[in-house]
């Protein structure tokens, strides 16, 4: 799957946001923050996307596709929830997730296109990059641990880290949150976790 990103023709910041849900917060944080940042931003649902593309964000390519480790097919059925989209994963939902409240359910499934941050990546300009490091977030509904598998030796490039570490449970075969920092310890030091289910790392020295 080819990517036909525009970047910046000028030494820019980068940031990888891989989960949008259906406003881009994080995004939108980033590109008011920082007017050199350059991000890409990665959503397999369809009307998330939509959502995004109506937001008219500058300093930004939107990629419609779900983020995952290059194994298997290059397709997968994307379970889209309600109410709340951001709750959509390639994961099958437990009851965890159906009775936390009323209405939660599978409203369709549809098959998205599957790609790999390091398809991506292999795109950029990387002398442009300020340091030739960026900045990741994933928050994938228990996907999260086949997006950093993706990467690639991408990962030795990756700065700061925002990862949803958990879903408590939400979601059938997820990766475990021991798993993940197992895996992220290789390559990264841990800076902090929160009550939720984020954690932050930043790239070892």
């Amino acid at each position: 799957m080819k990517h036909e990103i525009n970047f910046p023709n000028q030494p820019f910041e980068l940031f990888v946001d891989v989960g949008l849900s259906h406003n881009a917060p994080h995004t939108r944080e980033v590109l008011k923050d920082n007017p050199n940042t350059f991000v890409i931003g990665v959503e397999p649902h369809p009307g998330n996307c939509k959502s995004v593309r109506s937001l008219r964000l500058p300093r930004f390519q939107l990629i419609e596709a779900g983020a995952y480790d290059g194994e298997g097919e290059d397709s997968l059925e994307l379970n889209m929830m309600q109410p709340d989209p951001g709750t959509s994963s390639f994961l099958e939902p437990t009851d965890v997730l159906l009775t936390q409240g009323p209405g939660y359910s599978i409203a369709n499934k549809v098959k998205v296109k599957l790609i790999t941050l390091e398809s991506v990546l292999s795109t950029v300009p990387w002398d442009l990059v300020v340091g030739g490091i960026f900045n990741l977030k994933t928050d994938t509904q228990g996907f999260d641990y086949k997006v950093l598998k993706g990467l690639g030796d991408y990962i030795n490039r990756v700065q700061d880290l925002q990862i949803e570490s958990t879903t408590h449970g939400q979601y059938e075969q997820a990766c475990t949150q021991e798993e993940l920092f197992s895996f992220l310890n290789e390559y990264m030091n841990i800076v902090k976790t929160d009550q939720f289910e984020n954690a932050w790392f930043t790239k070892k020295k």
